[in-house]
């Protein structure tokens, strides 16, 4: 007997393939650039020490690390601060799946229940990398991730059609599918030799105590 997908398997993935279509191009120019050099992306200060995490509105300072569409697997060091690709195997990383759904960064002076900055997912049309933006923190994706805790914040820049957001219920009103995407595709995009389980979403106060915790930590 063959086994029809659902209907919410279909919208998934119909969904996934659009996004995917409509970053191609991005993907490709990522890929070329990355592809002629691995030189680091140094900012004007450390990027982990040198800026503060929470602005004085309340917004949210995130250091773009991966552009939304691409899949090069570029990370801030810990130890020089610059961004750099990030080797696995003596090989570069890149992500055996459609590109990221979002802008994938983190956020400075903060420490996370992994022992890395909290990751953020800025909604959008690509960032460049190595930008730093403020966001409005709309909800947060928690997931285990190799038995280690690897949540990922869910935020929206101001000046993008995202902006009228300001929490998950506000997102699955206007953008219909945007959350299952962001669940399908951290469930997924490491392959099934990896232990990833997805917690669920959560909404901006469970947000906001996640990254006041991770800012504590830094500090002490």
């Amino acid at each position: 007997m063959i086994t029809r997908p659902s209907l919410k398997t279909i919208f998934v993935l119909t969904n996934l393939l659009f996004f995917f279509s409509c970053n191609q191009q991005q993907q490709e120019q990522e890929q070329t650039s990355s592809s002629h050099s691995v030189d680091p992306v140094a900012g004007e200060h450390h990027f982990i020490s040198g800026y503060e995490p929470i602005t004085n509105d309340s917004l949210v300072n995130v250091v773009i690390e991966i552009p939304a569409g691409t899949d090069a697997k570029w990370e801030v060091e810990k130890e020089s601060g610059h961004i750099a690709w990030e080797y696995r195997d003596g090989e570069p990383r890149v992500v055996q799946y459609i590109g990221y759904p979002g802008n994938y960064g983190m956020v400075p002076r903060t420490l996370a229940g992994d022992g890395d900055t909290i990751d953020v997912l800025v909604l959008g049309a690509p960032i460049e990398r190595g930008e730093i933006v403020e966001t409005r923190i709309i909800g947060v994706l928690e997931m285990i991730d190799d038995d280690e805790q690897d949540d990922k914040l869910i935020a929206v820049t101001t000046d993008s059609h995202f902006n009228r957001v300001n929490n998950m219920e506000e997102l699955d009103l206007h953008f219909r599918g945007v959350s299952t995407i962001i669940e399908t595709w951290f469930e997924n995009y490491k392959g099934s030799d990896f232990n990833v389980e997805i917690i669920g979403i959560r909404d901006v106060d469970r947000a906001w105590e996640i990254l006041r915790e991770s800012v504590e930590a830094y500090g002490n």
